[in-house]
């Protein structure tokens, strides 16, 4: 057989009686390793999403940068699940309007400097479908999500309560707030509300998403990565649960390159 072949008996014997390389055995390791995180993550992580998740969890043996883990990745098909973002831009009426003070500076070096607010609109309900407006507050050193709200419509009670809790948190803060220019922040009571706590007010200019991008990127991952993969909530309070829990998994357990690896809690306790 080895003479029809056209191999030597010793290099067949050879080739039989082989090992399996450290390369391939790192690389049965990788595949298990990212099968795990996906399908722990809801099939959410891209290829620098994966890499800096395996850093964070310490899934490997060995180290696996960007390039190994994204020919991995595409070797085997495995790609993030989710949808491009839909816009809904809609033209409000503009009570108080002040300029876009921030104007893009989103590095910060320091906790509370500066505080970003957006709300989006969820829907849940068993047979009739119902919407409600999420409120969520993050702070810019790190986007860590301060505090969350749930109203029917974006109002500025409902946003003050988000600012309420937001405080609640950081008494002594005294950030520059940056919202959009919607109706409940640009009211009288929304800014009287921010003097009576010193803080600033800046806006972002209509029609530029940009100017608030870690809060949108917020949004998206909140959408796109969290309320898709979970089933529609049947009650409000099915609602309040979801949100929770999608506030304490992008604070407490999604690692971010942006944060050297870590997540916004770990990175927000530096500061500490």
């Amino acid at each position: 057989m080895c003479r029809a072949a056209g191999v030597s008996r010793d290099g067949y014997y050879k080739w039989l009686n082989r090992k399996t390389s450290r390369y391939r055995k790192e690389q049965v390791e990788l595949l298990e390793a990212i099968l795990e995180l996906e399908k722990t993550h809801n099939w959410t992580l891209g290829y620098l999403a994966m890499t800096t998740q395996l850093k964070f969890e310490n899934q490997l043996s060995f180290t696996a940068g960007l390039k190994r883990v994204t020919n991995c990745m595409r070797k085997h098909g495995i790609q993030a699940n989710v949808r491009k973002k839909k816009h809904n831009r809609i033209q409000r009426h503009e009570e108080y309007v002040n300029d876009n003070l921030l104007n893009e500076q989103f590095n910060r070096e320091n906790k509370n400097e500066v505080w970003v607010t957006d709300t989006t609109e969820v829907v849940y309900g068993e047979h009739t479908l119902r919407k409600a407006r999420v409120h969520v507050i993050l702070d810019l050193y790190g986007r860590y999500a301060l505090s969350s709200n749930i109203s029917d419509t974006e109002t500025s009670l409902a946003v003050i309560e988000t600012f309420n809790r937001a405080f609640a948190v950081e008494p002594d803060a005294q950030p520059m707030i940056h919202t959009d220019r919607g109706a409940a922040y640009c009211s009288s009571m929304f800014n009287d509300y921010l003097a009576s706590k010193h803080c600033v007010h800046s806006m972002s200019h209509p029609g530029h998403p940009w100017e608030n991008s870690p809060m949108e990127r917020w949004w998206n991952d909140f959408k796109l990565v969290w309320m898709n993969k979970h089933a529609r909530p049947k009650t409000l309070e099915e609602l309040e649960q979801l949100v929770k829990g999608a506030i304490e998994y992008f604070n407490t357990k999604r690692a971010y390159t942006s944060r050297n690896g870590l997540t916004a809690e770990q990175f927000r306790n530096q500061a500490a």
